[in-house]
């Protein structure tokens, strides 16, 4: 990746988690990046194309084909999917800024996000495994199961400053922990034999 591209990718970030997709300017985008605006065209064709690629390249950082989980039970490779989902939200605030503007865009913009569904996706797959290997019990929606699971790992990400209050004077990396350790809870008594 050219080094004028990936300083548009990192511009157009913090523009479009800020402003959202409506808001968010090419020219400011340009600015921040220190690069022709022209370059955004070639690079994107336009607004559309450099948001669906800044979001789809977050996506792809979000779940590192690199994460090894060869010999490890479906409930370990689970734990570890939701764990790398709640780290990747919490190391990147603008992500979950950006994913709360897209939910609300009109249009279908947000559908040509490619990578949106890597998380939901990946647990997917591995409750049908578990379900074959008799490791996971059968759960009558598990679509909705599996947005549930995700969309609480989400929220406190989504609404932190909200809901710090209720954690008290606890230091944010103890919370992120907290978190980790519910969600797993949660995943061994809903979907886990």
């Amino acid at each position: 990746m050219s080094e004028g591209k990936k300083r548009l990718l990192e511009a157009s970030l913090k523009e479009f988690a800020e402003r959202g997709f409506e808001g968010a300017r090419v020219s400011q985008i340009a600015a921040n990046a220190e690069v022709n605006k022209a370059l955004i065209y070639y690079h994107f064709k336009n607004k559309e194309g450099l948001y669906i690629s800044t979001i789809n390249d977050l996506f792809s950082e979000a779940m590192p084909v690199a994460l090894d989980m060869s010999g490890l039970s479906i409930q370990e490779k689970m734990f570890g999917v939701i764990e790398q989902f709640i780290r990747f939200l919490d190391e990147n605030p603008y992500f979950v800024q950006i994913m709360d503007h897209s939910v609300h865009q009109s249009g279908d913009i947000f559908q040509k996000v490619y990578e949106q569904n890597i998380f939901f996706e990946a647990v997917l797959a591995l409750y049908e495994e578990g379900l074959k290997k008799g490791e996971c019990r059968q759960v009558e929606h598990i679509v909705d199961c599996v947005v549930s699971l995700l969309g609480a790992s989400y929220f406190y990400f989504s609404h932190r400053h909200a809901v710090r209050r209720f954690y008290g004077d606890m230091e944010e990396a103890d919370i992120v922990e907290i978190h980790v350790s519910t969600l797993k809870e949660i995943v061994t008594r809903v979907l886990f034999n």
